[in-house]
C-alpha cells in the first residue's frame, strides 16, 4: 500500500488494555441528538443517552483497530464465540489488502480480544471482512498545495462559526476557532472535507477546551459532534478510514478520551449524517500482558 497509509498509522492508540464487557456483541448507548443548525447538520450531545445501536451487519462480523506501536489490534465482535476470517486491512489508501490471522487472545476476556495478524502492510489503520472492505481515498491537509490547504481552513472556520451557540457552548461565544486537522474524502460525488477543531478559553486555574468534529460537502455542513471539558480531560476524534457501504460513505473515527477509547460509524446519506453505531468505551488499564 502507498506511503500515505504508512505515514497516517495512528498512534494515539497505544493505550488500550481493555475492560472486560459482555460475551454479547459489542455495542453501546448513542448520545441523543441536540438542536441542528439547519436541516443540513446532524448535531450530537453527548450529554445524554439514547437506545442501544445493534451491530452494524453492513460491516460484517468484526472489526478491529489496529496499534502501530505494538502490532496487535483490538477486536470488536458481533459474536465472540465467531471465528475471525477472511481479513482485509484499509487506512487511507483505496486499496484493501488480504491479511493472514495470526490468533486471537482473549485478554481480559472474549469481548475485549486482541487479534494479530501476518502479512498485513504497515500503516493499516482498520480490519474487517474483506467482503465488505471497500475503502476510499483519503489526503491529509498536508498533501494539498499551500493556496487550497489554506482555502480549505478557511471555508472549515466559516461553517463553524455559522453555527449557533447554545448551552453549554455559551461559553466559547466569540472565540476563535483553530483547525486541528482534517481529512480529504474522495467519493464518487465529489470530495468531503472532514475536521477536528477547537475552541479554547483560559480560565484562572485550568483551561476550558470545546472540540468540534466536523463533515463538510462542499460548505454545507453534514455532520457536527461537540465535546468540551478541561483541556487536559476532554474527548477527542481521529479519522481511522472512509469507507463505501452500500453506496454511501461511511466515517470509521476514534474517540479517545482520558483512559478510554470508542469505535463510531458515522454513515452520510443526502443532506445529512449520522452516527450509524459506537461501540462501548473501553476503559484502559495498563497491564505488562
Amino acid at each position: 500500500m502507498r506511503s500515505l497509509m504508512r505515514r497516517y498509522a495512528i498512534p494515539f492508540v497505544t493505550l488500550w488494555v481493555m475492560a472486560c464487557g459482555s460475551s454479547g456483541a459489542d455495542r453501546a448507548p448513542a448520545p441523543a441528538d441536540s438542536s441542528a443548525a439547519s436541516a443540513a447538520v446532524t448535531a450530537r450531545s453527548d450529554s445524554g443517552l439514547a437506545p442501544m445501536m445493534s451491530w452494524p451487519d453492513s460491516l460484517g462480523g468484526f472489526l478491529a483497530v489496529a496499534n502501530g506501536s505494538t502490532g496487535v489490534a483490538l477486536l470488536f465482535r458481533r459474536d465472540t464465540s465467531a471465528a475471525v476470517d477472511g481479513i482485509g486491512v484499509v487506512g487511507f489508501d483505496s486499496v484493501a489488502t488480504p491479511a493472514v490471522l495470526r490468533d486471537v487472545r482473549p485478554v481480559p476476556c472474549a469481548a475485549r480480544a486482541l487479534l494479530r495478524l501476518s502479512d498485513a502492510p504497515g500503516g493499516w489503520t482498520l480490519a474487517l471482512d474483506a467482503a465488505r472492505a471497500h475503502p476510499l481515498l483519503v489526503d491529509a491537509l498536508e498533501d494539498l498545495a499551500r493556496a487550497d490547504s489554506q482555502r480549505v481552513v478557511v471555508r472549515i472556520q466559516r461553517a463553524l462559526n455559522t453555527l449557533p451557540d447554545t448551552g453549554a457552548a455559551m461559553e466559547f461565544r466569540g472565540l476563535p476557532v483553530v483547525v486541528r486537522d482534517v481529512w480529504i474524502v474522495h467519493t464518487p460525488t465529489g470530495p468531503l472535507v472532514v475536521a477536528r477543531a477547537a475552541r479554547l478559553r483560559n480560565l484562572e486555574a485550568t483551561a476550558h477546551e470545546e472540540l468540534r468534529f466536523i463533515v463538510l460537502d462542499g460548505d454545507q455542513p453534514r455532520y457536527v459532534a461537540r465535546v468540551a471539558g478541561d483541556e487536559e480531560s476532554v474527548e477527542s476524534w481521529e479519522l481511522l478510514a472512509a469507507l463505501s457501504i452500500q453506496g454511501r460513505p461511511w466515517l470509521a473515527v476514534a474517540r479517545e478520551g482520558v483512559g478510554s477509547m470508542q469505535l463510531e460509524f458515522v454513515a452520510l446519506d443526502g443532506v445529512t449524517g449520522r452516527s450509524v453505531w459506537r461501540s462501548d468505551a473501553l476503559a484502559c488499564v495498563r497491564t505488562t500482558r
